[in-house]
């Protein structure tokens, strides 16, 4: 079980490097790259592009869900602990994730490319980093939540009183 909960969470963070990193290549780096072409090869460079990127993120999104579901599932005990606080974190970082999808799917919907298309990416990015700051402050609360639970165990205070 342990090898699978490592694999799922490292599945996690490594499709989220991914995705972010995807985003902000579409936002930040190809238009630079695009504009030294002449406006007529732009648009078709963009499509075959578009479409490999469309399959990147939709299986970026997939294996989100499929982790993420995974590691919460594994994670929940942990959760109770501090219902209040960790589950609203953990809340946060759901609802800014699917509002990241959301905008990926709308962003990436069609052949063609949108005009709003870089505004909508831009958003994205923002939301992206968002989501990884509440995942950084879920991590953060979980663990301090944990040692805050934790007893030690009986031989272990026993021996540091000889």
């Amino acid at each position: 079980m342990a090898f699978l909960v490592i694999l799922s969470r490292w599945l996690h963070v490594a499709t989220a490097c991914v995705a972010v990193g995807g985003i902000f290549f579409a936002r930040v780096v190809l238009p630079v790259g695009l504009a030294a072409l002449p406006i007529g090869q732009q648009a078709a460079a963009q499509v075959p592009i578009r479409r490999v990127f469309k399959r990147v993120i939709h299986t970026a999104i997939l294996l989100l869900i499929l982790s993420g579901a995974f590691n919460t599932y594994v994670a929940w005990d942990k959760y109770r602990l501090d219902p209040g606080w960790l589950q609203t974190l953990w809340g946060v970082h759901v609802l800014l994730a699917a509002a990241a999808f959301s905008i990926a799917l709308y962003v990436l919907a069609g052949t063609q490319p949108r005009a709003s298309d870089r505004n909508w990416l831009g958003v994205n990015l923002v939301v992206l980093l968002a989501v990884l700051a509440a995942a950084s402050s879920l991590k953060w609360a979980r663990d301090k939540t944990v040692a805050s639970h934790s007893v030690p165990h009986p031989a272990a205070s026993s021996a540091a009183g000889s």
